[in-house]
């Protein structure tokens, strides 16, 4: 029995080391994130949706390779750099800008997932004011639906927020954002709490700004869901 419980005690071990390999940052541009790397071993560093254009960091801290057809890089602290933390500043082809404060610690190979929560400008800007308005917004409505990143766009998921209260028997909650750099779409939660069953109509639902409006359904029983989908003006 003893040699069965240690058995299951390492892999559980092994389980949980495995999962900590891969760090998820999400950053927005000129923005300082704590990341830790391997003290031994190259780790791996990576943008999503994007690919690593220029780095710079202090001399004789670091050994740096880039892997140009992926355009991620791999990064191991040098002797210098073991005890100590240091910066790495990134560029990307679509413009972002970040700063990595790594942290050399004494673990396996490490991979950083770096998240944009900041829209590429130039890419989003080219898009949409160079494609028919009216296509903009259609073509933005149905990313939201089938859950794809319109080029140059910031995909934001939500921590859960509290509901907003719209009448005694609906609230909505919002769960994403797609940040454009006109335009935002929004992904809204709307839950019927009531007894009986309400009709919605995509107006009730308009803001100032707002761009374009579309509902999963417009009719809930007692207690059922639906989603919004709304794109609003970003005014920036």
């Amino acid at each position: 029995m003893r040699k069965v419980s240690q058995l299951i005690f390492l892999v559980s071990l092994m389980g949980f080391n495995t999962a900590d390999a891969l760090q998820i940052k999400s950053v927005k541009d000129n923005q300082t994130v704590l990341v830790t790397i391997s003290s031994s071993e190259p780790s791996r560093i990576f943008v999503l949706g994007d690919r690593i254009s220029k780095t710079r960091g202090m001399d004789g801290m670091y050994d740096l390779k880039k892997d140009e057809g992926l355009g991620e890089i791999f990064i191991q602290p040098s002797q210098n750099a073991l005890h100590r933390t240091f910066n790495l500043f990134l560029t990307t082809e679509q413009g972002h800008q970040y700063t990595l404060r790594l942290n050399p610690l004494n673990i396996p190979a490490e991979t950083i997932e770096l998240k944009p929560l900041s829209p590429a400008a130039l890419v989003a800007d080219h898009w949409e004011k160079n494609s028919p308005y009216s296509d903009v917004l259609i073509h933005l409505m149905q990313a939201m639906k089938n859950q794809i990143k319109p080029e140059g766009y910031a995909v934001i998921s939500l921590a859960p927020v509290k509901s907003k209260k719209l009448s005694p028997c609906l609230t909505m909650q919002l769960l994403t954002l797609y940040r454009g750099n006109h335009l935002q779409g929004e992904i809204w939660k709307i839950k019927n709490e009531g007894r009986g069953i309400v009709r919605l109509n995509p107006r009730q639902f308009y803001v100032e700004d707002t761009r374009a409006l579309s509902l999963t359904d417009e009719s809930l029983e007692c207690g059922a869901e639906t989603l919004l989908y709304r794109v609003v003006s970003r005014g920036e």
